[in-house]
């Protein structure tokens, strides 16, 4: 049995590199895929963030509704840091929808979906937010064997990927990725030959890592980027095989969506200096004195550039593990202990797209009462207006509260202002903080992502304007012709349904669903540092 649906997700793929790139012949399976069928860009949610779009994808809902917005965050009431996974999700996924239907499912290296579900008649393996490739990772527990005896180096990520961003192997992570992407190809093609199933999603995070570190090699016309300049399109082009490789294994009338969680652009290096620019503007303080912290972060990043892995894992035997643990928490909470918080309003990190406020009663030691909580949000808002780049370029094209753009009793959750960046603005680089890490993005995410897809009911050529993560599972369960579950925050994508298919097909309500989501229980201590140094290396932390 092949799929009758396959979904195939490229993490942060855009329609500005894909359409000119399929036009001048580079990526022949996405070109047919939208000659024969539809395309859109597809928005993604507010803060355009993997864990929150993916999840969005999944379930149909709102982050204010599901719960999950970012991979992780500091908790408001006592600071510390919080890993979130695909348990703590809240809200129905497609699969279960599909289960309800009698239909089987299979997913494989989808974010936010660890630990696995018990997927009724098919399978997971999980995806980014799981801390390894553990027992938890799959469902059922017997698949975590036969993927390993038939692929031994399938994963989430190349191993050691930080290492090799730090050490400036930018050769050796690109043929790691393009390596994996085989890996993950040929692992799903096996999973549907063994273990047939009426719905298949997969998803490459490859085009991810590569918008955020290779984007900057399009443009350079220093000699030593020369060597990288295709760089990002080997990725892309490897990822177009791993589609044709695919849609070969479905069903010929298949339902087929290659999709992306957000697009990605040039970074215009605005969220690096948004710390900076809090201080410079009084929302902020910091102390300057260097801290023993900061100087063993300035060491660490020394050593992690000059240092070979082998002789950096020698030097982490000889301090034990336990230690070089307590070296890496000093790091990570180095930022937030360096700010006083009795004379903070709002703060932020180095590379982050939002602001939050410190609110008294919620946070920690907030000082900004309810009552002057619009007050502060709205001077924020007016001076960022303001800011402009070297060139006279406002560097900030919008900002929106959170109130704004979710909605759902995990709201308050979310960060209190989210900033779009203009996308003409350049701040050149960034601060000394972040240099010191060794490496840091010069692509970043955009709102727009894509949607391809064709099958029956499907009109070819079509191409609808506003769609939303939210609104693939109405559409994927409308075009299977299953009812469709009722309170969903999305729609049907009507723009790229056939009229006849429309008018023969009116959309039915399933109003018994529930909005009950699986919560698995928190992570261990093992498992948070496992996520946290697997973040740190793809730059997410």
């Amino acid at each position: 049995m092949r799929p009758r649906i396959l979904i195939i997700g490229l993490d942060a793929a855009t329609m500005d590199l894909i359409e000119p790139w399929a036009e001048s012949g580079h990526l022949p399976a996405l070109a047919s895929l939208m000659s024969e069928g539809a395309h859109a860009r597809l928005m993604s949610t507010p803060n355009m963030h993997s864990a929150s779009a993916w999840t969005s994808i999944l379930t149909g809902l709102n982050p204010g509704r599901h719960g999950l917005f970012v991979f992780s965050d500091r908790d408001f009431a006592t600071g510390r840091q919080v890993f979130f996974k695909g348990g703590d999700r809240k809200g129905e996924t497609l699969g279960s929808h599909l289960a309800q239907r009698k239909l089987s499912a299979g997913f494989l290296n989808v974010p936010m979906t660890y630990p696995a579900d018990q997927v009724e008649g098919g399978f997971m393996i999980s995806g980014l937010d799981g801390p390894s490739l553990n027992e938890r990772a799959f469902y059922p527990a017997e698949l975590r064997a036969e993927i390993f005896e038939k692929f031994p180096d399938y994963n989430f990520s190349p191993p050691g990927l930080g290492d090799i961003m730090r050490a400036g192997r930018i050769d050796e992570a690109i043929s790691a990725w393009t390596q994996l992407i085989e890996i993950q190809t040929s692992a799903a093609e096996y999973l549907l030959k063994a273990r047939p199933v009426d719905f298949f999603m997969t998803v490459y995070t490859a085009s991810d890592w590569g918008g955020h570190n290779l984007w900057k090699y399009m443009t350079s016309n220093f000699r030593r980027d020369l060597l990288f300049r295709d760089s990002l399109l080997s990725i892309y082009r490897a990822l177009d095989r791993a589609v044709e490789r695919l849609i070969k294994c479905a069903d010929a009338n298949a339902h087929v969506y290659v999709i992306s969680d957000h697009g990605m652009g040039p970074h215009t290096g605005a969220s690096y200096h948004l710390a900076e620019w809090l201080e410079q503007s009084g929302y902020m303080t910091r102390s300057k004195k260097q801290t023993g912290v900061s100087l063993i972060k300035t060491g660490k990043s020394i050593a992690r550039k000059l240092l070979p892995l082998s002789v950096r894992e020698k030097i982490r035997s000889r301090l034990g593990d336990e230690r070089v643990k307590q070296l890496a928490v000093a790091e990570k909470d180095s930022f937030y202990s360096s700010i006083d918080w009795t004379k903070t309003r709002a703060y932020t990190e180095p590379g982050r797209h939002v602001i939050n406020i410190n609110l008294a009663g919620r946070n920690a030691e907030g000082i900004v009462s309810e009552k002057d909580y619009d007050e502060v949000c709205r001077r924020i808002i007016a001076d960022l207006a303001r800011w402009s780049d070297a060139g006279g370029e406002p560097i900030v094209e919008r900002v929106v509260r959170r109130d704004e753009v979710y909605f759902g009793p995990y709201t308050e959750r979310a960060s209190d202002l989210y900033i779009y960046w203009n996308p003409l603005a350049r701040m050149g680089d960034p601060p000394a903080e972040v240099m010191a890490r060794g490496y840091w993005w010069s692509g970043d995410h955009r709102p727009q992502g894509i949607l391809i897809s064709k099958g029956s009911g499907i009109q070819p050529g079509a191409c609808a304007t506003t769609p939303s993560v939210y609104d693939l599972v109405p559409t994927v369960l409308y075009l299977a012709k299953l009812s469709i579950p009722a309170g969903l925050d999305g729609r049907v994508i009507e723009e790229i349904c056939a009229k006849e298919f429309l008018e023969s097909n009116p959309a039915k309500i399933d109003a018994t669903a529930n909005e009950a989501g699986a919560n698995a229980g928190g992570l261990s201590k093992e498992e948070e540092e496992l996520i946290e140094e697997k973040l740190r290396a793809l730059g997410y932390l």
